[in-house]
């Protein structure tokens, strides 16, 4: 019984720190960043951010990021924030599924229409689920073609999706040393 519940946990620890090593780092708007010509629905139409992710926020210092529900996030509101920050490099893991919800809250930049953007982050094994018909999940994540003299879509400053190696080593080790002491 004790070999079995040593395994258990090592199989879970595995798996916890090996999703932690698939995570991926996007910068919001890619290369244009968080900057009021941006469209940031397109921006995230091809993206598929998974729990784990990193999203970070580069602007300006005029600029802000706020955070704030989804009815505050429809009017652009920027009155009750569920966080506020500033400082030109503001970074979200996103440790859970669901949708998140953010704004600048400087006057009218929400209201523009351009300075707001909605994250929806699905649970891992869920992404490569919704790779496209004829696609491995593998190239579901691969960067798209690209554009004379621009980088390839979704490889602005994207980090690849094994960006944490290290993580993953330390994780197997782990799990080794407590299948061994188990």
């Amino acid at each position: 019984m004790k070999a079995s519940s040593g395994a258990l946990l090592a199989a879970v620890a595995f798996a916890a720190l090996a999703a932690t090593a698939l995570a991926r780092s996007y910068t919001v708007g890619g290369a244009d960043q968080w900057d009021t010509y941006i469209d940031y629905e397109k921006w995230t139409a091809d993206k598929k951010f998974v729990v784990g992710d990193i999203i970070e926020f580069k602007y300006m210092p005029y600029h802000n990021v706020l955070e704030v529900t989804e009815e505050d996030y429809a009017a652009c509101n920027p009155g009750s924030p569920i966080s506020t920050h500033s400082g030109g490099n503001t970074t979200f893991e996103l440790t859970a599924e669901g949708t998140r919800y953010f704004i600048c809250g400087i006057p009218r930049h929400c209201l523009n229409g351009t300075m707001h953007v909605k994250i929806t982050t699905v649970p891992y094994g869920a992404a490569a689920a919704q790779a496209p018909l004829g696609l491995t999940p593998a190239d579901a994540f691969a960067p798209g073609p690209s554009v004379a003299g621009k980088p390839p879509v979704g490889a602005t400053s994207d980090a690849p999706r094994y960006q944490r190696p290290a993580t993953a080593v330390a994780g197997m080790v782990l799990a080794a040393l407590v299948a061994l002491v188990a």
